[in-house]
C-alpha cells in the first residue's frame, strides 16, 4: 500500500492539544465517566438554547430527505444578523471544514500561507496537507503577536493566505480591527482570513471589513457561545467572487438539516447569548482571582470561558495527568506551536461548582 508522502509526514500531527477523551481518562484511572469534568475543549458548558434543540428534533422527521443545497433559511438568518448579502456567505460542517475548503479553493500547491503562533494549528496543518509552504511568525511573548514582524513577513513573501485568529486560541488576544484593515490595505495581493470563532456572536468584530476590503474574509462558528459544537456549523463571510470559487469544492450537502434548523433557532435567541456572556464573565473573574492568589500560577491570557495559565513548578503534562486522576480534564497547551517551552495549561470553564472543584485541585498541586 502506498501512502501520500505528504499525508504520511503529518500523520502524527493532530489539532491543538494532546487529544484525549472522557472515556480514555476514565479507563486509565478507573473512574466513572459520569463523574469526570471536561475543561479541555472550548465549548459552551451550559448547552444550546432550548429552541435550538427543539428545532433540531423537529428536523429529524425529514431525515430521509437531503438538506437544502443552499441552506436558504440559515443563509437568510446569518445575512440578516451581520448585514451582509446572502451570496457573501460560505458554509461548512464547522470551521475545520470551512478552513480546509477555503485553503483548497484559494491556494495551489507551493503557495505561501502565513500564520502567527501560538494559534489554532488547523491552519498550518491543512496548508501543509495542501502542499503549501507555511511561514510562522513567533513573537517574543506568546500572548502578544508581533504585528511588525507579521507585516515584515508579508512584505518579504508572496503570501497567498494570511490567518489571523481574533480572539486568539489559546491566548485570548484580540487584534484591533483597524490594524487588520491596515495590513490588508497594504498587502492587497494576500487574502486575510480573520477567524472569530471565539468572539461573542453579538459583537460586530471584523464583520464590516469584507465590504471595505475584498481581500478580507471573516470566519464565524456556532460551536462556542451558541452551544452547537456537536452539530458542526461554521461559515465564512467573503467577497462573492471568493465564495464562488470556494463553492466549486464544497460538498453539496455538507451541513445536516437538523444542524441548519438548530442554528436558525439559536440566532433568534438573543437572551441566551446575553445570559452566557454574563455567566462567562463572572466565572472568568472568579477563576482568575483564585489563580492569581495561588503562588506558582500566572495567567497568560483569557477570553470568555477560556483561560491560558502557567504553572511554575510542574511540567504541564504531569499537571494535566494529576488533575485527570482526580477526574478533571484540562488541555496541555504545550502542544501549541510557540508554547513548547512554557508550562502552559488551557482550561475552558464550566459552572461555579465545577470551577470550584478545579480551583481546589489546582491549588493542591501548585
Amino acid at each position: 500500500m502506498t501512502l501520500n508522502p505528504r499525508n504520511a509526514e503529518f500523520a502524527s500531527v493532530r489539532l491543538y492539544e494532546a487529544e484525549t477523551s472522557v472515556a480514555t481518562i476514565a479507563a486509565r484511572h478507573g473512574l466513572d465517566p459520569a463523574a469526570i469534568l471536561d475543561f479541555s475543549l472550548n465549548v459552551n458548558p451550559f448547552g444550546p438554547p432550548p429552541a435550538a434543540i427543539a428545532a433540531a428534533q423537529a428536523a429529524l422527521a425529514t431525515s430521509n430527505l437531503y438538506p437544502d443545497l443552499r441552506f436558504a433559511r440559515l443563509r437568510q438568518a446569518v445575512a440578516l444578523r451581520h448585514d451582509v448579502p446572502e451570496d457573501w456567505l460560505f458554509f461548512g460542517a464547522g470551521l475545520d471544514d470551512v478552513i480546509k475548503l477555503v485553503i483548497h479553493a484559494w491556494t495551489t500547491e507551493g503557495c505561501t500561507v502565513l500564520v502567527h503562533v501560538p494559534t489554532f494549528p488547523r491552519y498550518e496543518l491543512e496548508a501543509n496537507l495542501r502542499g503549501c509552504r507555511v511561514v510562522a511568525v513567533e513573537s517574543p511573548s506568546p500572548e502578544k503577536t508581533d504585528l511588525a514582524a507579521f507585516d515584515a513577513a508579508l512584505a518579504r513573501e508572496a503570501v497567498a493566505l494570511a490567518f489571523i485568529c481574533s480572539p486568539n486560541n489559546p491566548t485570548g488576544e484580540n487584534f484591533a480591527i483597524e490594524a487588520i484593515a491596515d495590513l490588508a490595505t497594504r498587502h492587497a495581493d494576500t487574502i486575510f482570513v480573520v477567524d472569530e470563532a471565539l468572539i461573542n456572536p453579538a459583537e460586530d468584530g471584523a464583520m464590516a471589513l469584507p465590504k471595505r476590503l475584498s481581500n478580507v474574509v471573516v470566519l464565524r462558528t456556532f460551536s462556542k457561545y451558541f452551544g452547537l459544537a456537536g452539530l458542526r456549523i461554521g461559515c465564512a463571510v467573503a467577497d462573492p467572487h471568493l465564495v464562488a470559487v470556494a463553492e466549486v469544492g464544497r460538498p453539496p450537502f455538507n451541513i445536516a438539516a437538523p444542524s441548519v434548523e438548530a442554528a436558525v433557532a439559536a440566532l433568534a435567541d438573543e437572551a441566551f447569548l446575553a445570559s452566557c456572556k454574563q455567566t462567562f464573565t463572572a466565572e472568568k473573574d472568579f477563576f482568575i482571582a483564585a489563580m492569581e492568589a495561588t503562588p506558582g500560577i500566572s495567567i497568560r491570557g483569557s477570553n470568555a470561558n477560556m483561560i491560558l495559565m502557567d504553572l511554575a513548578h510542574h511540567a504541564p503534562a504531569a499537571a494535566a495527568e494529576a488533575l485527570a486522576a482526580k477526574g478533571l480534564v484540562v488541555a496541555d497547551a504545550t502542544s501549541f506551536r510557540g508554547l513548547e517551552n512554557h508550562r502552559a495549561l488551557r482550561v475552558s470553564l464550566r459552572g461555579r461548582a465545577d470551577n470550584e472543584r478545579l480551583v481546589a485541585a489546582i491549588k493542591a498541586i501548585a
